[in-house]
This record gives C-alpha cells, structure tokens and sequence, in this order.
C-alpha cells in the first residue's frame, strides 16, 4: 500500500503533477490524496477585528475548496480510467508547508508530489515559491516536482546527481529502485568532477550504490565544466535523453560542491523534467 500526497492549488500546473503522478503509480496499490491548503489566504493580524474579517472568510474559503477539489476529482478519474476509490480529497485550512507536515505523519505518505509554475529563469524569481519552500522544509518522504505542463513519459533513463560523499539513505532511494524496475530504467550517477579526483571512500559508495540496485543498469558520467553545476545538470539531462532527476537534499551544506552551491533551488531555473528530491540520510 503505498500513500501519495498530491498539493494542488488548482492551477493547470497543479493538476499535470496530479496527472503523472497517477501515470507512474497507475497500477499499484496506491492512495492518491489531493490536498489543498487554503491557509495562507487567512491573514491573522494582533487585532481582533482584522482578526474576525479574516477568520469570517474560512467557511468561504473552505466552501470554495472543497467545490474546485471535487471539479479535479471528476477530471482526474475522467482522464485516466482509476476508480475513484483510489482518490481522497483533502481541503485544509492550514499553510501549505505546515499541512504538507501534518499530513505525512497522519496520513502515513510516503511521496509528495508537486507543480511548478513558470518564472523568470533568475534565482531571485523562484525565491520564496511554493516549490523552494517545501524543498527547503526537508521532510522525511521524497518529494517529487513535476515542472510546468509536462507530459507524461516513462521514466525509462533516471539521472541521480551525486558528489559520493556520504553515505545514502536506501530507504529513501526505495521509490527510485522500484520505478526503475518497473519500467525497466536505466540508472546514470553524474558526478561533478574528474575521474581520477574521485577518492576511494567515493568509490566505495558508488558500489554500494551498484548493489543496492542490483539487476538495474547503473553507469557514472564524470561531469568536469567551468559552469555552475545546476546548469550542467540539466544540460546533461537535456543531452542525454533523461526522463526523470534525482537527488538527495541535505538541508545543511557539506563540503562538496554540490553543497555549496543550492543546487536543488537553483536547478528549477533549467526544469523541464521531473525532480525526485530524497532525504538525506539523517
């Protein structure tokens, strides 16, 4: 049984996410919940009668919520033939990330799948987003960022960007070992830097990595540019023909450069791909 929270602000961003998210979980035992947090249209303030013109809104609010989630609901078993038993609705009043929270501890999720909205392509134009601010939360499930309206591929090539410093969460890596088995994926580790600087420590990890995913195709690809590293990340991809990326977050910087650079906030510049961001091994 496997539980995925799918945050929609009902934007045609939001509903492509929900979209391929039940493509790639189409025939698993699956429960899609579709979550919208309408907290961050209430503005308390310190005075009580702002307070009360504020709170009044709530039953609108949720009135409105519930309405549209329901819309998405007829849409989504439209589209893609699933019962409708496999969806739940959920209209919260809590912020987004604060909901996000509670809900994969009460509801046991085990993936959180998001949109991304167009911008500017400038760091400064995502800062402060939906998207960032849940990244930057760094929960304890992977979260998965479909970008703009994509469409739905096969993730039969997966890209997982890594420096091969620390040890990997393989519970978190579980959900990229079972989609690649199931769609037969090749897996590619592209790591920033020359070959012959890779210490024997990050060679080690890379074979535990092999075997953790025994029976799947998993290559390196040394990747050595003068260019930041969110960029030849996806220009690789790009080049390359990958279908999905993945990565793991650690919300701290460590000593590679992939660290020291925000590469997980940069890279939505260059999205035209779905991101898996997995924890990092706490």
């Amino acid at each position: 049984m496997k539980n995925i929270l799918i945050a929609t602000d009902f934007s045609k961003e939001a509903y492509c996410a929900l979209y391929y998210a039940t493509r790639l979980f189409q025939e698993e035992n699956t429960t899609f919940y579709i979550a919208n947090f309408f907290g961050d249209k209430i503005h308390a303030s310190v005075y009580s009668i702002i307070n009360e013109e504020e709170f009044g809104k709530i039953p609108k609010l949720k009135q409105d919520s519930e309405i549209a989630s329901k819309e998405i609901f007829h849409h989504i078993v439209r589209d893609t033939g699933l019962s409708g038993e496999r969806f739940q609705l959920i209209s919260s009043e809590k912020k987004l990330v604060k909901g996000i929270e509670d809900l994969i501890q009460s509801h046991n999720i085990d993936l959180v799948v998001m949109g991304t909205k167009s911008h500017k392509g400038t760091l400064n134009s995502i800062a402060g987003t939906n998207t960032t601010r849940v990244i930057e939360k760094a929960f304890n499930v992977p979260v998965l960022i479909v970008p703009r309206e994509l469409e739905f591929n096969p993730p039969m090539h997966i890209a997982f960007a890594s420096e091969l410093i620390f040890d990997f969460n393989f519970e978190a890596l579980g959900i990229v070992r079972e989609i690649a088995k199931k769609f037969k994926a090749e897996i590619t580790v592209i790591h920033d830097g020359e070959e012959i600087e890779v210490s024997r420590r990050q060679w080690e990890h890379y074979n535990s990595l092999k075997s953790y995913f025994k029976g799947i195709p998993v290559t390196i690809e040394f990747s050595s540019t003068h260019i930041e590293i969110s960029r030849s990340i996806a220009e690789f991809i790009k080049n390359n023909k990958v279908d999905m990326l993945c990565m793991e977050y650690y919300k701290h910087s460590g000593p590679g450069k992939l660290f020291r650079e925000p590469v997980v906030e940069k890279i939505d510049r260059h999205l035209s791909f779905p991101f898996l961001i997995l924890p990092a091994k706490s």
